[in-house]
């Protein structure tokens, strides 16, 4: 498997490719023959999807390092491997267009992930995210970020800067609400999808009339214990299904006060 995989970089550098698969290679270690030399100067996608990688150079804390002298890269995909970390190397790469990182263990992303001044698409999806970084509403070109099934607890609200956004997935995470304050926020602002969402929200809260997004709090109120009690007469079990924003409204919502 080494000698045919030095053949395919060494073949790869001798032709001046601009595409290099290295994908099902069950590799554990980044090729340090694809930064030796000059040979990958020309290579814009490398794709490296479905192998062991538990670092891309043969260093501690299983980091990106000289990933980053691949300057012309502009599509990049490690995903399904067992990453830890991305070192801020990453940042070198500023002709980088599509990032996927997907299914490995990553815990953050480094600032200089703001740096990829022209990346359109980044898929973090499937990792152990608890946060994301403050600069990435500098990757002015992102159109596409997918971060579902990680462990974010909200939206962050540097992600409203990102003017060229046209997607956004985090299904599968921990949110508990979207922080998003329009007066904090002017709408135009705001990427198109969000300000829609924030125009269609699930419903409103029956005790503080607040618009409510990700959780509701229903409370049931008996037919009987309501003013449409003398209507029905005693004749039905319907009951009156309040919905409200937080523990704190179903617990103070009376349907007398």
């Amino acid at each position: 498997m080494a000698s045919e995989l030095c053949k395919t970089i060494s073949e790869a550098k001798l032709e001046k490719h601009k595409n290099l698969f290295l994908n099902y290679r069950n590799l554990h270690h980044f090729p340090l023959e694809l930064l030796k030399d000059e040979g990958l100067q020309y290579l814009e996608r490398l794709y490296m999807k479905r192998n062991s990688l538990t670092t891309l150079v043969r260093q501690p804390l299983y980091c990106i390092t000289s990933i980053g002298s691949l300057v012309k890269l502009q599509f990049l995909d490690l995903s399904d491997n067992a990453l830890e970390i991305v070192c801020p190397e990453i940042g070198r790469l500023r002709s980088l267009r599509h990032l996927r990182l997907a299914n490995n263990q990553l815990k953050y992303l480094p600032a200089e992930v703001g740096d990829l001044r022209e990346l359109q698409t980044l898929d973090i999806s499937t990792n152990r995210l608890i946060t994301l970084p403050e600069r990435l509403h500098m990757c002015l070109s992102l159109q596409y970020l997918t971060a579902d099934r990680n462990h974010l607890c909200c939206v962050p609200r540097h992600l409203c800067q990102l003017p060229s956004l046209n997607e956004l997935s985090m299904a599968g995470n921990r949110l508990a609400f979207l922080p998003l304050d329009l007066n904090f926020l002017t709408p135009i602002s705001l990427p198109k999808s969000l300000l829609e969402l924030l125009h269609c929200p699930l419903g409103h809260c029956h005790r503080c009339s607040q618009p409510m997004f990700t959780i509701v709090y229903p409370k049931l109120f008996p037919l009987r214990e309501t003013p449409m009690a003398g209507l029905h007469q005693g004749r039905t079990t319907v009951s009156f299904v309040a919905y409200c924003c937080s523990t704190q409204c179903l617990q103070t919502f009376d349907l007398l006060s």
